[in-house]
């Protein structure tokens, strides 16, 4: 065997030596879906109470004296929640700097949660993983990392203000006819706003919402637009504009796709066979189905309104408040328990009529966890909505009988929870009682069903094993 020439050097340690390593940098925790939830909700939450205090000033309202803090409280909570219930009308009771504080606050929460939501509904897509230099967010492919995430919300963010600094300018140039350029400039930024945000505020005044505009095709189409754009979410609009064709999108855009399509066109037909002689009389033939289509855009989060709402026949409400119960996409702007948690429901409902085991969405299988979570999610919606309305009747009818009909009670207690913002008119006169419960329900309703499908997620443990089947009798 050949010998190594290396040459081996020996030496004896002559004492112990102690060598201190320096401690690691500290890195900062790494963002997750609770740290996200937790922090959009209490920012939101600071926002409101900042903008309620104000609002309370006599520096927000015209005439210098200063509302009571429920109405401030009730106004910045509605901003916030990106709702547009009132119990002031915003033009004539708010100057030009409490206009502002109610349009910063539709900003915060409509673009705030479009943001958050995303990054909470993206990270729980896969998983909520912490290796490394952190797994955030997934996008049905490979994972993001951070700053990768940091750029998905920069891209939300440019692609907000630039969807509202078009529909501003386009708004501004339809206004200008009627005012001068400046008011004009400021009407068409808060209505472009409003209408991206789905807030549904408006500064038309005397509670009228956007009823002078009714027979306007210019205003009709950029606010139904507008309002499209917030509700169909920007990771949803992304996945069109990149693919371009039906059979590249994600299942969940073309669920999106298809329920939103759907109701909108059931919105239309109700509205139209059933307000075209009542709600749809005074407006002439020939705008009467622009109009439907309008309030079927608006009916599912948006809050605004070309007809008067209180004369509608309560067939029509009850249809609505199915319709706020929906809402719009995931992670958009929109509120309610989002389409595709209903094109889920829907789903399973046809594979159990089928005979299937399994739901089946556009060839692929859903599973039966997702299915549970969406029915949870719409099952606690009701029952807050039945709750809402059930203390609103408490409040309201039993205290004061006769003074509201319990369809717009129930329709009201819908608009707040799903953020739309619609209502018959009866708004200002509910009780102090009554406004908190409003305020309860809209806060709740903005960030409910986002919570119920984090904590649904984050309660899920995987089995290890399966109990006996047993039958049950049903039906």
């Amino acid at each position: 065997m050949r010998r190594s020439t290396t040459p081996v050097l020996r030496r004896r340690l002559r004492e112990t030596r102690v060598i201190e390593l320096p401690l690691p940098a500290a890195r900062p925790e790494v963002p997750h879906s609770h740290g996200h939830a937790k922090t959009f909700a209490g920012a939101l939450l600071v926002a409101m109470v900042i903008g309620a205090v104000l609002l309370a000033t006599p520096w927000a309202t015209e005439d210098g004296t200063t509302v009571p803090p429920v109405d401030a409280l009730f106004t910045a909570v509605s901003a916030g929640a990106v709702t547009g219930l009132v119990t002031r009308d915003t033009q004539t009771q708010w100057n030009l700097f409490g206009e502002l504080v109610i349009l910063v606050l539709i900003q915060i929460g409509g673009l705030g949660f479009m943001v958050g939501a995303s990054l909470v509904l993206q990270t729980l897509r896969r998983g909520d993983h912490r290796l490394g230099d952190a797994l955030l967010v997934h996008h049905g492919g490979p994972a993001y990392s951070l700053h990768e995430a940091a750029h998905l919300s920069r891209r939300i963010v440019r692609f907000t203000f630039a969807t509202e600094a078009v529909g501003a300018l386009l708004l501004t140039l339809h206004f200008q006819r009627d005012m001068p350029w400046s008011a004009a400039l400021w009407h068409g930024t808060f209505h472009a706003i409003s209408a991206f945000c789905n807030a549904g505020f408006d500064l038309q005044g005397g509670f009228v919402s956007l009823a002078p505009y009714r027979t306007s095709v210019g205003v009709n189409v950029v606010v139904a637009l507008l309002i499209q754009a917030g509700a169909l979410s920007y990771i949803a609009l992304e996945d069109v504009a990149r693919y371009r064709r039906w059979a590249r999108l994600a299942v969940d855009t073309k669920l999106v796709l298809v329920v939103n399509g759907l109701l909108l066109l059931v919105g239309t037909v109700v509205f139209l066979a059933a307000e075209w002689g009542r709600a749809l009389g005074t407006t002439p033939p020939v705008y009467r189905p622009m109009t439907a289509v309008f309030q079927s855009v608006a009916a599912r989060t948006a809050g605004f309104a070309s007809v008067d709402f209180a004369t509608l026949h309560s067939a029509t409400l009850f249809v609505w408040v199915s319709l706020m119960l929906v809402g719009g996409a995931s992670g958009s702007t929109a509120g309610g328990v989002k389409l595709s948690t209903v094109g889920i429901i829907v789903a399973a409902v046809l594979s159990a009529v089928r005979g299937q085991e399994d739901p089946v969405v556009f060839g692929r299988r859903v599973g039966t966890p997702l299915v549970f979570r969406a029915m949870a999610v719409v099952v606690l919606m009701v029952l807050a909505h039945f709750v809402v309305t059930l203390l609103l009747a408490v409040t309201e009818d039993l205290a004061r009988p006769g003074d509201f009909s319990f369809i717009a009670l129930m329709f009201e207690a819908m608009s707040a929870l799903a953020t739309v913002g619609l209502s018959t008119g009866i708004t200002p006169s509910l009780s102090t009682a009554g406004k908190l419960i409003v305020c309860a329900a809209m806060f709740f309703g903005r960030l409910g069903p986002l919570t119920a499908a984090y904590a649904l997620q984050r309660r899920q443990q995987p089995v290890r094993y399966r109990l006996p089947i047993t039958p049950v009798r049903i039906g």
